[in-house]
């Protein structure tokens, strides 16, 4: 058997294979012995009719599962001998039984194979992390708004009121009211808040919503105001300060504790930010390969599958594989690319520094070491654990092997 192969977008194999007449005529032989002993032949015992007799009746047949053998043990056998993992069933296309010999193409997908191309020496452009004073005093105002108190008030129903409120289907008296309470500006449905707007205590009207879009599905409401409040925020001065955490024991303590915590959050958006922005230069440059069509209809399969179970299995399955697969090529083309750099620059994990990831998690969640090692005892979280370390590794060492240029945030990015 002779064979050539070529690969195609680093993931499909092509081989040809030329199986010579006297290879051909032993499978040929084998085919017919098969057929010669479960031959039914008039006055004749299985296995002992005449071989011109057999090849007679059975002879298409013989030849039929003679090539189909040989192609089926030739693939087979490069394959071990090659050590080629295919991800499908080989499409066998070209098939040509020429002088006694046989000539055939099988194509398969197999694992990308390419070569990994530069990851080092990119440069990218990162908006600096910078905490600004809007965004300390919208902190700041969060505190003082989770603790307000309310104050009722005559005043018409207005932005920043407090409002209780009795609501049921309109039209139906006999309906019991159901009570909530709303922050007028702050409620998901603005709609009912602007039609609930100049209502004073015991006023009501009626409100039309529709959640499902659906305009046969619009629900009218009848909603009627109980009570009306103004709210009153906290003073914020030392004593605020100290009440809201005794760690700070004035106002500027607070202030800079919420700049660190927010510079905190940026920085680790800004991390993920890098890495991203490194990730895709580097998945750009690897043109040199294609994800398998086999592992990225899997891959679709399973998020859609996923989409069904959150969102119901009436949902649109072709439109959600179209709203994934481009983020899902980019991953999947990720995960291998990826691999590579983590073999070739020798990155692993020890088991010394996942303990030390565990000692560290007891002390920022302020929870006893021992149940957090029982949390990641299973071998499994146990794993999640370490590919989140190789992920660090990982971001760290593309960080330190390019460059990153800080530049000042836009004048949009401030203001905001």
């Amino acid at each position: 058997m002779k064979t050539e192969s070529r690969t195609e977008k680093g993931y499909k194999k092509i081989i040809e294979f030329h199986i010579e007449g006297s290879e051909l005529e032993q499978y040929r032989k084998a085919s017919f012995d098969k057929f010669r002993n479960s031959a039914k032949i008039d006055g004749f015992r299985a296995g002992k009719a005449p071989e011109s007799m057999v090849r007679a009746k059975y002879g298409a047949g013989i030849e039929v599962e003679a090539m189909n053998d040989a192609i089926n043990h030739s693939y087979k056998t490069y394959l071990i001998e090659n050590r080629i993992y295919p991800l499908s069933e080989p499409a066998v296309d070209n098939v040509d039984k020429k002088d006694d010999g046989l000539k055939f193409t099988a194509t398969v997908e197999t694992y990308p194979e390419f070569e990994l191309k530069p990851y080092t020496g990119h440069s990218i452009e990162i908006e600096k992390a910078v905490v600004t004073d809007e965004e300390i005093n919208a902190a700041v105002n969060d505190i003082l708004d989770k603790h307000s108190s309310s104050k009722d008030t005559d005043e018409p129903v207005a932005d920043g009121h407090i409002v209780e409120v009795a609501v049921r289907p309109a039209g139906l008296q006999d309906v019991k009211w159901e009570y909530q309470t709303v922050e007028i500006g702050k409620n998901p449905n603005d709609l009912i808040d602007k039609e609930l707007i100049g209502l004073k205590k015991g006023e009501s009207r009626t409100v039309s919503i529709n959640p499902s879009g659906k305009k046969e599905e619009s629900l009218a409401l009848e909603i009627k105001i109980e009570k009306v409040g103004k709210k009153i925020l906290p003073e914020l001065n030392d004593e605020f300060a100290k009440t809201y955490d005794s760690k700070y024991a004035t106002v500027a303590d607070l202030r800079s504790s919420l700049a660190r915590d927010i510079e905190s959050r940026k920085l680790n958006s800004q991390e993920i930010e890098i890495f991203e922005k490194f990730a895709k230069k580097i998945i750009d440059d690897h043109d040199n390969f294609e994800v398998p069509p086999s592992i990225l209809n899997r891959y679709l399969d399973d998020m859609v599958t996923n989409a069904q179970k959150q969102y119901g299995k009436s949902i649109d399955k072709t439109m959600m594989r179209n709203i994934y697969q481009q983020n899902a090529e980019v991953s999947l083309k990720w995960e291998y690319i990826r691999h590579k750099i983590i073999e070739a620059e020798k990155l692993a994990v020890t088991d010394e520094e996942v303990d030390n990831k565990i000692a560290t998690l007891s002390l920022e969640r302020e929870i006893d070491l021992e149940k957090i090692k029982k949390y990641y005892s299973s071998k499994e979280k146990k794993q999640m654990l370490k590919e989140d370390l190789m992920d660090k590794k990982l971001r760290d060492f593309l960080k330190e092997k390019n460059s990153v240029n800080f530049v000042e945030p836009s004048a949009e990015e401030k203001t905001e």
